[in-house]
């Protein structure tokens, strides 16, 4: 895992990053594979931005390729700005896609065609309902307002991790058709692993959210 600090915060590249990026190259994708890099460390990095915006610390963020997840050092997170924080990613590679397809249209670069593909796979893998992407994030919050966070929280990683399952064995399948079809299992790896990942921070932010309450004599459901 590589470690590195990006505008004082510090970020993790896990090897599943570097991977993708390979079967990406080697399946003569090269500058789609640049481009979904540079685009998912950037679209991690606007999710920490703009947490410090609100007043919030970004502790670490762990990025693969096509998602990643985003630690607070604060133990609770108000449910307004948990929703801005998890839409401000997607909504920045909508942005640049947007923005490539205006500029194609009066200077028609070939790279950038390949800059509006990288946004838009981007934007549409993270807006997926299933956790931990961030449109799985934002049915999650919406889940807890009926079922309580710890439920809401269950169903989505149990949703999540039958699709990666799913998935992973899918890619295996369509081999036989396309070896390009081995990225699909190489997206359910990395569906995986920001899994693990945001286990741990979920972890973590929930024992921190039961000391603050424990401070304060409430009970939190």
């Amino acid at each position: 895992m590589l470690r590195i600090s990006i505008l004082g915060i510090p970020t993790e590249m896990h090897l599943s990053f570097f991977l993708l990026v390979a079967i990406m190259y080697f399946t003569g994708n090269g500058f789609l594979a640049l481009y979904s890099a540079l685009f998912s460390v950037l679209h991690e990095l606007v999710h920490g931005i703009v947490a410090r915006m609100l007043g919030y610390t970004p502790d670490t963020i762990s990025t693969c390729l096509f998602g990643g997840i985003i630690s607070l050092k604060e133990g609770y997170v108000l449910p307004y700005d948990e929703l801005i924080i998890y839409l401000a990613g997607p909504l920045f590679n909508l942005a640049m896609a947007m923005l490539s397809y205006w500029i194609l249209m009066f200077y028609p670069f070939l790279w950038l065609e390949k800059v509006l593909f990288a946004n838009l796979i981007l934007a549409l893998f993270n807006l997926m309902p299933l956790y931990p992407l961030d449109g799985g994030k934002v049915i999650n919050l919406y889940l807890s307002h009926f079922f309580g966070h710890g439920t809401s929280y269950i169903i989505s990683k149990f949703f999540s991790i039958l699709f990666s399952i799913f998935l992973f064995f899918l890619g295996l399948y369509l081999v036989q058709y396309n070896v390009m079809n081995l990225f699909v299992s190489a997206l359910a790896v990395n569906l995986f692993i920001i899994g693990r990942a945001d286990s741990r921070f979920s972890f973590n932010r929930l024992m921190g959210v039961y000391r603050d309450l424990e401070k304060e004599n409430k009970t939190w459901y």
